[in-house]
C-alpha cells in the first residue's frame, strides 16, 4: 500500500517511486480551455469577490485551473465553468486538491468536484394548437410534444 503522498503523486501523474515516467490517469482528461469563475464557498463576507481563471484540462471528477490568484489547499470554492458561447456548462462546489506554479511562475490549482448542479435544457409543454373544430383530446392536438427551452 502506498503512503498518502505517494498516492497523490500517482493520481496526479508523478512516478511516486514506481520507476514510471509516463503519467497514469484514472479518469480521462480533456485539454479544453474554458473560462472559470470562482469564489469561496460559502461566501461570508461581501469583499469575497468572484475571481477568474482558465481551465487547462477537464474531467468528470475535477479540473486544472490557471489563475492569477489561487485559493488555499482544502478550501471549498463555488465554480462556474462557461462553455464557448458564454453560457454556464458547470455550476459546482469544488475542493482545492493541490496548488502549484509553472516554471514561468504562473499559479495553477487542481480542483476536485464535490457537488454539482447540471445545466440541462428545461422541458416545457407546448400549448396545444388543434385544428378548428378539434378538441384538446384529439390525437392531432397531442401530436405536438414538449419543446426544449434553454435555461
Amino acid at each position: 500500500m502506498r503512503g498518502a503522498g505517494g498516492q497523490l503523486a500517482f493520481e496526479f501523474g508523478g512516478d511516486a517511486g514506481t520507476g514510471r515516467s509516463t503519467p497514469v490517469r484514472k479518469v480521462r482528461r480533456d485539454e479544453t480551455v474554458r473560462l472559470v469563475e470562482y469564489a469561496p464557498f460559502p461566501r461570508v463576507h461581501r469583499d469575497q469577490q468572484w475571481r477568474h481563471g482558465f481551465t487547462l484540462d477537464l474531467s468528470p471528477r475535477g479540473l486544472c485551473v490557471r489563475a492569477k490568484e489561487v485559493a488555499p489547499i482544502d478550501s471549498l470554492l463555488r465554480i462556474i465553468v462557461r462553455s464557448a458561447d458564454g453560457r454556464p456548462s458547470l455550476d459546482a462546489v469544488a475542493r482545492v486538491a493541490w496548488v502549484a506554479r509553472t516554471l514561468g511562475g504562473d499559479p495553477r490549482m487542481g480542483l476536485e468536484i464535490v457537488a454539482s448542479r447540471e445545466r440541462r435544457p428545461v422541458t416545457v409543454a407546448a400549448p396545444a394548437l388543434a385544428p378548428a373544430g378539434v378538441g384538446a383530446s384529439h390525437p392531432a392536438a397531442r401530436a405536438l410534444g414538449p419543446i426544449a427551452v434553454a435555461s
